[in-house]
């Protein structure tokens, strides 16, 4: 398994409307299969204030996380079309689009196995 994480912009007075959105997408019938239909194995969305304001910190845990959001940046199902229209509308990113930036790179991994 290999691990990505991303970090995103939350414009202000956004942050809410996120969370909404999260309890939405976690609501519906098809969350789960559809995360595990991209070879998802974890994923959390963390948000943090910080001075210059509210950032997202999404981690993802997958044999192959690149490969998995080109999957869902495609994808025709109804979950990731949906969720990629909030996220454009709240947070001003074309996930259907590939990344401007080089994906992070892990600088420190520990875990007791």
């Amino acid at each position: 398994m290999s691990i990505l994480a991303m970090t995103l912009p939350i414009p202000d007075g956004k942050l809410a409307a996120l969370e909404d959105h999260i309890a939405q997408a976690k609501q519906r019938d098809d969350f789960e299969e559809t995360l595990r239909s991209f070879g998802l194995r974890h994923e959390s969305w963390h948000a943090q204030s910080t001075p210059m304001g509210d950032i997202l910190i999404m981690v993802f845990e997958a044999d192959d996380p690149l490969t998995m959001l080109a999957e869902f940046s495609q994808s025709q199902k109804e979950l990731p079309v949906w969720q990629r229209g909030v996220l454009k509308d709240l947070l001003g990113i074309d996930l259907s689009e590939p990344a401007p930036e080089p994906p992070s790179r892990m600088i420190f991994n520990w875990s007791d196995n």
